[in-house]
């Protein structure tokens, strides 16, 4: 409420103060404005000489602008009427007020900004589901592990055929499966990290670097064995490559996710999440007693460093407009898989 004599323009904050029958005051005493009557105490309200500034539905935020009017050295009063909570301030402060709070909301109003997310670089697409569902479809071909077929007598990744003349059995292994939950488990999970991983690398890159992760996580498994443990291993499954997509993803969400916002930097737990998050789906779904613990493991590994190569090699520049070198990328991961199969029937 204002004097008679005194002009109440309305800029976007302020409105004429309220007056409940008992207000609640927030703060010291009140001291008497100039010209008007004391106030204080729970009973009692402003008396004239006063004008609101508000009303916000926060309590914070009421609690912001007294800090900006108390800078400013500037009497005023916080208070909570019906409407919400207001600041009172004397006539003559009003224009400086209100000019002051909006100057604070202006320099606030995108802070603390808000964090910048990883855009895609590939959009959405349903070539890993295809890919995945012809793995199932081979099955059908191959049979279960029980049937001990030919294909299983020539695509194992047999650690000893592999290291020394039969190096494509790290390829036709992935595409064996030991029953229908084995290939099951790994056409679902492969999809879905599958299509994570085009999002970023595009559906040829992802496929070229998950087939390379599986290929090169089980000869690293096969020289583990070999080489540290002493001992013979075989090994079947797609899960080695699928747990490359997990490596894959971990290591390009460090390089390429922009979760934090610009001009600040990344907390320890932003840094550590992706890594955190890759190591407990490989304890929740790699360590079951009937699997190869190795192969995922070196899985998760070779696709580690291989997302982070990919990452490196993206990171700050804009996605290919070349519209030939996903079908190429694509193409040479499909090479690789039907040529190995070729050398294993052919030898």
């Amino acid at each position: 409420m204002t004097d008679r004599n005194t002009p109440s323009p309305v800029p976007r904050l302020a409105t004429p103060a309220p007056t409940p029958p008992v207000p609640r005051w927030i703060g010291a005493a009140v001291l008497p404005p100039a010209g008007g009557t004391e106030t204080g105490g729970e009973e009692s309200g402003p008396g004239y000489g006063l004008t609101a500034l508000g009303p916000v539905h926060a309590q914070r935020k009421a609690r912001e602008w007294a800090l900006v009017l108390q800078s400013s050295d500037m009497w005023h009063l916080v208070q909570l009427t019906r409407a919400g909570w207001v600041l009172l301030v004397r006539d003559e402060d009003y224009l400086k007020a209100s000019r002051a709070i909006d100057r604070y909301e202006a320099e606030n109003r995108d802070w603390p900004p808000r964090p910048q997310r990883e855009r895609p670089r590939h959009p959405q697409s349903a070539f890993a589901a295809m890919v995945f569902a012809a793995l199932a479809l081979f099955f059908t071909i191959t049979g279960p592990a029980a049937g001990a077929s030919a294909w299983f007598r020539r695509g194992t990744a047999v650690a000893d055929m592999m290291l020394q003349t039969e190096p494509w059995r790290a390829v036709t292994a992935l595409t064996l499966h030991a029953d229908t939950a084995h290939v099951l488990g790994n056409v679902i999970s492969g999809t879905i990290f599958g299509s994570a991983v085009q999002r970023r690398l595009g559906p040829g890159g992802a496929a070229l670097a998950i087939v390379t992760s599986g290929a090169l996580g089980n000869v690293a498994n096969a020289l583990w064995h070999r080489g540290v443990l002493g001992q013979g291993h075989a090994s079947i499954g797609a899960s080695t490559a699928v747990f490359g997509a997990i490596g894959l993803l971990v290591t390009t969400q460090l390089l390429l996710d922009r979760t934090h916002a610009a001009g600040m930097k990344r907390t320890i737990w932003q840094r550590v999440a992706p890594v955190v998050g890759g190591l407990a789906l490989l304890g929740a779904l790699g360590a079951s007693p009937r699997a190869d613990l190795g192969a995922h493991l070196f899985g998760l590994l070779v696709g580690g460093v291989i997302g982070l190569a990919a990452g490196l090699g993206l990171r700050g520049k804009a996605t290919s407009r070349r519209r030939w070198l996903q079908p190429a990328l694509g193409a040479v991961a499909a090479l690789l898989v039907v040529g190995s199969w070729q050398l294993a029937w052919i030898r």
